[in-house]
């Protein structure tokens, strides 16, 4: 069979990487470089602006944080007199850097999920993945067995040969990932798979952003190692290649019609969909009106029904979610995460 499977942040949360909920308690206190306590300091100033934050008290959530700023640099409104849109797209890169930080130092590999894995892709004559996170914990899992595959016309960031023996693997990233670099200038998409431009070069810093957002450059190592990273193609600076946490996505703009078109093509054309970790979230509207187009349109010509499983761990409002959205078209629920799927598995095959 055909089969896609649609990971969300239950998938990543079986490595150690926490879900965008648990994210906010790290946003002010994660890592101990000089940089990195600075980074601190300015997202502690900025919450404590902009939505009265105290220590000990709760944080804002990551969709109100970045549906603020995001949508105030694309109107070009100050959020307060001392938050212009030139200092929220500073800020907006602090952000993301301290999210990259948290969820990739916080990868802790899993062998039930290798086993899970192994388990789908050796069932199927075709497996191809769409991935809602921006973690790369899949192609932790994947990339010393396959070749990676992203669907999108990325050209590969390091220099090294790639291994042409192993076999292709699609991996359909809707939302971006924190290991992309995006121009500007020329519109080159990048994927650094493996890992040779550090996290604050992803971001996409500007040397002038430290200043913006109250960081002595004196009390820093070295900017120059944390600033942007040259294109390879028109030597314009990169940077992240995301959608971010909020309520108004869109999906029109840089490669990601593309990403999504392809993401439609593999979701039509599989006989089988496993979700993983996805709670269908209300925010996903978008996505939710992706998978309703790939399900119907070749409804009236499929051979086969097809059948559609979610995995997920103790969540009865998921479960009702996935009943409501595809009603009997849901072959079956595994309310106990892949260990109750990879118990099922083992019995089928003694």
């Amino acid at each position: 069979m055909k089969t896609t499977i649609i990971l969300g942040a239950g998938f990543s949360k079986n490595s150690n990487i926490p879900i965008q909920s648990e994210i906010p308690k790290h946003l002010i206190h994660f890592g101990d470089s000089n940089f990195d306590k600075n980074v601190s300091e300015a997202i502690f100033r900025f919450l404590q602006d902009l939505f009265g934050y105290e220590k000990g008290k709760p944080l804002p959530n990551l969709d109100d944080i970045f549906t603020c700023i995001d949508i105030s640099t694309s109107s070009g409104h100050h959020l307060g007199l001392n938050y212009s849109p030139v200092h929220l797209r500073a800020i907006r890169r602090l952000l993301v850097y301290r999210v990259f930080s948290i969820i990739e130092e916080s990868f802790c590999p899993s062998q039930s999920v290798r086993q899970f894995l192994k388990s789908i892709i050796d069932r199927s004559v075709n497996t191809s993945f769409i991935v809602l996170n921006w973690d790369t914990a899949l192609e932790k899992y994947l990339k010393d067995q396959y070749t990676i595959e992203y669907c999108c016309w990325s050209s590969p960031w390091s220099n090294k040969a790639e291994n042409t023996i192993t076999p292709t693997i699609p991996v359909i990233k809707v939302h971006g990932s924190c290991n992309w670099l995006y121009c500007d200038n020329c519109r080159t998409l990048f994927h650094d798979i493996h890992n040779e431009v550090s996290l604050y070069q992803r971001t996409g810093f500007k040397e002038n952003d430290f200043k913006l957002v109250g960081i002595n450059p004196f009390n820093m190592d070295n900017t120059a190692e944390y600033t942007a990273e040259k294109c390879l193609k028109c030597g314009n600076e990169v940077s992240s290649h995301i959608s971010t946490f909020r309520y108004r996505k869109s999906f029109r703009a840089n490669s990601f019609p593309n990403i999504w078109n392809e993401a439609e093509k593999v979701l039509t054309n599989s006989d089988r969909w496993i979700f993983v970790g996805y709670s269908l979230p209300d925010a996903d509207y978008e996505f939710k009106h992706l998978l309703k187009i790939s399900e119907l349109k070749l409804n009236h010509i499929r051979e086969h029904r097809l059948e559609i499983d979610a995995v997920l761990l103790n969540s009865k409002t998921a479960s009702e979610k996935y009943k409501k959205l595809f009603g009997n078209k849901i072959n079956k629920i595994y309310n106990g995460g892949i260990e109750e799927y990879l118990k099922e598995y083992s019995s089928e095959n003694l």
